[in-house]
């Protein structure tokens, strides 16, 4: 039974879910415009879903390393890393758990939308700033916790059930004080509105800075 309930799992995550972030995240296409360009060299990107962030990526990312523990959307995401072209590794696993990746080895990392969902955030940070070159640039785009009361309210009270229907997807965390409670320089990152639906408005864009 279990291993049937796993592959009904990983059916529904490759072939429904996937179509479901796809389309629910289609309004901050333009903001991974903005971003991902300023990737360079080889990237990490942690969360990776299905791979929305692949398009935007400019020619000077030379290789990518993806994690993401969901098997069904690393399915997705595998097939069209290899449409990609470019060299991959794909890593099936969670970013908060320590990965088969060598310290101070990639460029850049990217974290975006996938905060709001992990559970263990200062192992995630850790890890990637471990992975991270010295000084290294992490490319960030979350949704926040509403800096008005009355809208920060909202995202606490409706957290339960958003969570429930969401993955666990918590509408209310603060990510800035995560960044910097795990040593990263967030004086470059914009609050600002985010193509979302009104609870999860609130978003932070913009370029960490890992310790030298």
């Amino acid at each position: 039974m279990a291993g049937r309930t796993g592959r009904l799992k990983t059916w529904y995550e490759e072939h429904v879910l996937a179509g479901i972030l796809d389309g629910a995240m289609a309004g901050v296409e333009p903001l991974r415009a903005e971003l991902l360009p300023q990737a360079r060299g080889r990237v990490l990107e942690v969360g990776f879903g299905t791979g929305a962030n692949l398009p935007h990526y400019g020619d000077e990312v030379s290789s990518l390393v993806a994690v993401e523990p969901s098997e069904g959307l690393a399915r997705v995401a595998r097939r069209r890393l290899e449409a990609w072209g470019r060299p991959f590794e794909l890593i099936e696993m969670s970013g908060s758990r320590r990965l088969p990746i060598d310290d101070a080895s990639v460029d850049v990392a990217v974290l975006t939308f996938v905060l709001c969902s992990v559970k263990r955030i200062p192992e995630l940070l850790a890890e990637v700033r471990r992975i991270l070159r010295p000084a290294g640039p992490l490319l960030v785009a979350e949704h926040v916790v509403a800096g008005t009361p009355g809208h920060a309210a909202a995202q606490r009270a409706l957290r339960p059930i958003w969570k429930a229907c969401l993955g666990g997807c918590d509408p209310a965390r603060d990510t800035r004080g995560h960044l910097e409670a795990a040593g990263y320089d967030t004086a470059a990152l914009e609050e600002r509105p985010l193509g979302l639906p009104w609870l999860v408005r609130p978003g932070l864009v913009g370029v960490a800075r890992a310790p030298r």
